[in-house]
């Protein structure tokens, strides 16, 4: 009895540790979107000015084990991108799976630890 009980103990103290991992993850996620999103942008304009583009992120929602958001490749402000037709936005809809360990990487057969793990699925233009 005594065994189980510390098994028991065991198996909680790590879905504590798990779960506080995740969300402390999320928390971290939210907090950088936006200085990601302006590096990305800051390194699209050294490697092609020409393009025109610029990237935005809209619609986070954060969850316990992950979060989704909408990142938005868009025309930059006063500039007529020729790499998107007819000028309209593209938007990627992105899952974010927390780490320590995140779900989606364990489904797909990676066991190391990570921060996150994402998913990105192009979604359908919109006009804005």
């Amino acid at each position: 009895m005594k065994k189980s009980l510390v098994a028991a103990g065991i198996i909680v103290a790590l879905g504590v540790v798990w779960t506080g991992g995740s969300w402390y993850t999320g928390k971290q996620l939210e907090s950088r979107i936006a200085e990601v999103v302006q590096q990305a942008n800051a390194q699209l304009q050294n490697s092609a000015p020409e393009a025109g583009l610029e990237l935005g992120w809209q619609n986070y929602q954060r969850g316990l084990f992950s979060s989704h958001l909408q990142l938005v490749v868009k025309p930059a402000a006063g500039k007529e991108s020729s790499w998107l037709a007819g000028g309209q936005p593209l938007v990627f809809d992105e899952v974010v799976s927390h780490g320590p360990f995140p779900l989606a990487a364990l489904k797909s057969g990676h066991f190391g630890p990570s921060m996150a793990s994402g998913q990105n699925h192009a979604g359908q233009q919109r006009s804005q």
